[in-house]
């Protein structure tokens, strides 16, 4: 009897200090899992500074001029490098002989929609042909049920 009881004390002590044990080491890991998203995010903080710093630099903001927007400065000569494989072809180009075009943009658009263009006999596409109307066996039109034919 006294085995059972020195069991049963040792079990409840066991339980009493194993709970707020589990509880001190989940604590510990969240807490280092906390810390390393701090890490995380303060390093994310130095880089976004560090290239604030860099737009504010007259440097780079010349720099970037330069490269998406084409700009010189004072002073120097732009060039431009051609392909000397490049040729002109005169395909591309128009060959002078389309008129040009009259009044605003919207009033061609608008014309373009109104007014039919005109088409020669052989650009007519052919008449439609006779509608075939379907029968159901008997020679006389299908009609479907609640329909009267007129």
């Amino acid at each position: 009897m006294g085995v059972v009881a020195l069991a049963v004390v040792v079990l409840l002590i066991l339980i009493a200090v194993a709970i707020p044990l589990r509880n001190y080491f989940q604590q510990r890991a969240e807490i280092a899992r906390t810390e390393e998203s701090i890490l995380a995010k303060q390093q994310q903080i130095e880089e976004l500074t560090g290239e604030l710093e860099r737009y504010r630099s007259e440097a780079y903001i010349r720099e970037q001029a330069r490269l998406r927007l084409g700009v010189i400065e004072e002073g120097e000569t732009a060039f431009r490098i051609l392909n000397p494989a490049l040729e002109n072809d005169a395909t591309v180009t128009s060959d002078g002989t389309e008129e040009e075009p009259r009044g605003t943009w919207y009033e061609t658009l608008w014309e373009s929609v109104t007014e039919p263009e005109l088409l020669e006999p052989d650009e007519l596409p052919p008449p439609p042909a006779d509608p075939v109307t379907p029968d159901n066996g008997t020679g006389e039109p299908a009609v479907p049920e609640g329909e009267t034919v007129q």
